[in-house]
């Protein structure tokens, strides 16, 4: 799952430093935050299709999006 996460942010050309912590589990709760905006933002732009129902793409977003806010949630 975090390997589609470090994808997103690549392709996004979010922050490389986000990634580094990411793969390395050092990530804040503002990480956290900033990674879940760039993942919602792919999610609105490629994750439905013309239905506007969630795609495969679009339920792994969704996925992705609630196992990296969890910890916010504690």
């Amino acid at each position: 799952m975090l390997s589609l996460a470090g994808k997103v942010l690549a392709a996004r050309h979010a922050a490389p430093l986000l990634a580094e912590r990411l793969a390395g589990s050092h990530v804040t709760s503002d990480d956290r935050k900033a990674i879940i905006e760039v993942i919602a933002a792919e999610l609105c732009e490629k994750g439905f299709d013309a239905e506007l129902e969630p795609s495969v793409y679009g339920e792994e977003l969704e996925a992705l999006i609630d196992y990296l806010n969890r910890p916010n949630l504690e």
